[in-house]
């Protein structure tokens, strides 16, 4: 397609979905062309849009006619610039001398026009001034007039408002899509139908394309989406753009797999890879659509959206292309936020408890420490298991405050058990990070003295990517080794942690994850693997440490070997 027609086409795209054009007078548009007349002293003032073969008035004073014909109009040069077009005498400028407006009524002497633009790039028409005299027309004047014209832009971005329309890609906006699936409820109440949220681009590639080349070419691939939809759909649903980068339509329900198939052809018609025509930005990344059935009943409509949005993410696989909505992994997701959502409450409540699972020391055979281990205990979901909300709350900011309750609850005890003559060192476990805080080290100092305990009594757990991760993460570990705090690897020989990174680890213990623990009662391979292990340990100069010591085979064969 010619690039020019494009342009134009989809430029009279944006003016149908303003809704104004052929619309009643209005008083908000009047009051600013009669003030233009007082203004500047002129007989004529118009908010002219261009539409595909004239030229309408949505405000007018000082003109009978409502309309003329594009191919005299001013106003279809001035759409053509982004800034006032000036004609101080229309017989000196050979493109009007002989126009037909010039020549015969109302003998236009004198033009200046501003385009009204829409923030999508897309030219209306103007705001102009008429004269039937020449006369001059400075640049302070041209100023007030683009004043004038961004207070024409304001009443028709109300307007595009009121209409639903997003003004980049003309398509329905998700206000519009929710007040048709009210609209469904009223007209079908029980019925059922199927939201299908089509994402143009991977959230990842989307804030790189934002980054690198700004919103515009990114709206415009998903006009040019919008366009490919509406020529395979027809009339069979409409097309909506609910954010950026991303359709949705709403379908009805269909048996076995030929909804499936239909999301395939949704698919297919992205095959040739999206160009904004403009920029040389193109869309061939995965493209994925979520699917998500639901009751025309309101509550269960307006929730729609949001589920055919969780679809997308609730697959393994990110090359899932069509994705099902997933009513148990949706809840779980939704139950893990409420988790997280509860926790600055569940602090203050008291819903949070420490049990401490003791370290038995080889050497001395007697229990020198305990690991403070945390559990939850939920007004209303009873006790939450700590890997349902542990791995949540270390992505959130609400582990700096947890760790602090367990480190303050943590040598607490200890300094009471020690009060009542039981002594015992303790470990906790710390995330990355809490490490990463500047802070963290003196958060320990002041809390051993606050408890009047040195910090040689308290050893930290980590895992292998906080303990081989160089960064401020690392300079926490070793500000808290040089208070004198243990630290540990927890979970060693389960992860990534390979031989070689034994040399230079920031860490006195290496825990041995259970997992390579529990089979060594009854599995001599198993026993080989964990042999081997305390030895390099030893020989590097750690200590050795073995969890899920859960029965007398297991804690023999540990004592033969000689784990610590």
């Amino acid at each position: 397609m010619n690039p020019s027609l494009s342009a134009e086409h989809r430029r009279l795209a944006a003016l149908q979905a303003t809704g104004l054009l052929d619309t009643p007078p209005s008083e908000e548009f009047d009051r600013i062309t009669r003030l233009a007349c007082q203004l500047f002293g002129v007989p004529i003032a118009l908010v002219s849009l261009v539409d595909a073969d004239r030229q309408w008035f949505k405000s007018r004073v000082g003109l009978a006619v409502p309309e003329t014909c594009r191919e005299d109009a001013f106003c279809d040069h001035t759409i053509r610039t982004t800034q006032v077009m000036v004609i101080e005498d229309t017989l000196e400028d050979p493109r009007f001398a002989q126009n037909a407006l010039v020549q015969g009524e109302p003998r236009i002497r004198f033009y200046a026009g501003a385009p009204l633009v829409l923030r999508g790039g897309h030219a209306l028409g103007s705001l102009c001034l008429i004269d039937t005299a020449p006369r001059p027309f400075g640049i302070a004047q041209q100023r007030q007039l683009e004043d004038l014209a961004a207070m024409v832009m304001a009443q028709i971005d109300l307007q595009c408002s009121n209409a639903r329309v997003d003004e980049a890609t003309l398509l329905p906006n998700r206000a519009q899509l929710l007040q048709d699936l009210v609209g469904l409820c009223r007209a079908e109440p029980g019925g059922h139908r199927v939201l299908a949220l089509l994402e143009l681009l991977p959230h990842d590639g989307l804030m790189d394309a934002i980054r690198a080349v700004g919103m515009q070419p990114v709206e415009q691939l998903t006009y040019e989406a919008g366009q490919r939809l509406a020529q395979f759909l027809g009339s069979e649903s409409r097309i909506y753009h609910t954010s950026i980068a991303r359709i949705a339509l709403v379908l009805q329900p269909q048996e076995g797999d030929a909804l499936r198939d239909f999301a395939g052809q949704l698919l297919g018609t992205f095959l040739t890879p999206l160009s904004d025509g403009s920029s040389g930005m193109v869309i061939n990344q995965r493209r994925r659509v979520g699917l998500a059935p639901f009751t025309l009943e309101p509550a269960d409509a307006i929730d729609a959206l949001r589920r055919a949005n969780a679809a997308l993410y609730q697959h393994p696989s990110p090359d899932t292309a069509i994705c099902d909505y997933d009513a148990a992994v949706d809840a779980n997701y939704r139950r893990s936020y409420e988790l997280i959502a509860s926790v600055p409450r569940a602090l203050s409540a008291g819903e949070f408890r420490l049990v401490y699972q003791p370290q038995f020391e080889r050497a001395t055979t007697r229990y020198t420490s305990v690991e403070a281990l945390l559990r939850w205990d939920h007004p209303q979901l009873g006790p939450v298991p700590p890997g349902d909300f542990i791995p949540l709350l270390e992505k959130t900011v609400h582990i700096q405050a947890v760790t602090r309750w367990v480190l303050e609850t943590a040598l607490a005890q200890i300094r009471a058990w020690e009060d009542a003559g039981l002594v015992v060192d303790v470990a906790i476990n710390v995330s990355p990070r809490n490490l990463e805080q500047p802070d963290f080290a003196a958060t320990l100092r002041e809390a051993c003295a606050r408890h009047r305990l040195a910090p040689s009594r308290l050893e930290i757990e980590c895992t292998e990517n906080a303990v081989l991760t160089d960064g401020p993460t690392l300079q926490g570990i070793n500000a808290a080794r040089a208070l004198g705090v243990r630290v540990a690897l927890d979970d060693f020989g389960t992860g990534y942690c390979n031989f070689g990174c034994l040399y230079g680890l920031s860490a006195e213990v290496l825990k041995l994850d259970q997992a390579l623990i529990r089979p060594i009662g009854c599995d001599a391979r198993a026993l080989d693997v964990v042999r081997g292990m305390v030895q390099l340990g030893h020989t590097l100069g750690y200590r050795l440490l073995a969890e899920g010591v859960e029965n007398a085979e297991v804690f023999d064969q540990l004592m033969l070997i000689g784990c610590d």
